[in-house]
């Protein structure tokens, strides 16, 4: 019960640095790499019950709930048909990266897919997590993902506003 209780402080104090520092990825990535690290750093395992896991699911599908409101309706028409061909193409972008993940013997494909898709790192881990999947590992994917986009995408943004203004 120590180790657990050392590293939900742990965890805590991450992400609320990581936000306050306004870091990539903010409080979930800081508190996941603080409490990953110690749970590394502290021998033992740690397995959060069911009914934690849910009220942490269901407060994340809450807070992503709340910021909808009727002025997204219109907008949601309009961009409908690109999202959902978006979504075709980077999932079948997923599967071809998960089937090459398995082939190559690095992880099996239910795992890499979970860490391929192109959904959020807290939303697919812990649906991965509730699935059976190797959570740990679909985070570590998602968070490679968010730090790389966090810094590349601000970049590819402002090449584009320097294109678009003659630069």
């Amino acid at each position: 019960m120590e180790r657990a209780f050392v590293i939900v402080v742990v965890g805590l104090i991450g992400g609320l640095l990581a936000k306050k520092l306004d870091l990539p990825g903010g409080a979930v990535v800081g508190s996941m790499l603080a409490a990953g690290i110690s749970a590394v750093a502290i021998p033992g395992t740690m397995v959060l019950p069911d009914s934690v896991s849910t009220t942490i699911q269901t407060l994340l599908g809450i807070s992503l709930g709340v910021t909808f409101d009727r002025s997204f309706l219109g907008l949601c028409v309009q961009i409908l048909p690109v999202a959902i061909f978006s979504t075709i193409v980077l999932l079948a972008v997923s599967v071809g990266m998960a089937l090459l993940a398995q082939r190559l013997g690095i992880i099996d494909f239910s795992t890499a897919l979970f860490g391929f898709s192109p959904g959020g790192m807290s939303g697919m881990s812990l649906l991965a997590q509730s699935e059976g999947y190797r959570t740990s590992v679909v985070a570590f994917f998602h968070t490679v993902r968010i730090f790389t986009l966090f810094l590349v995408v601000p970049l590819l943004g402002r090449l584009a506003i320097f294109r678009i203004k003659g630069f």
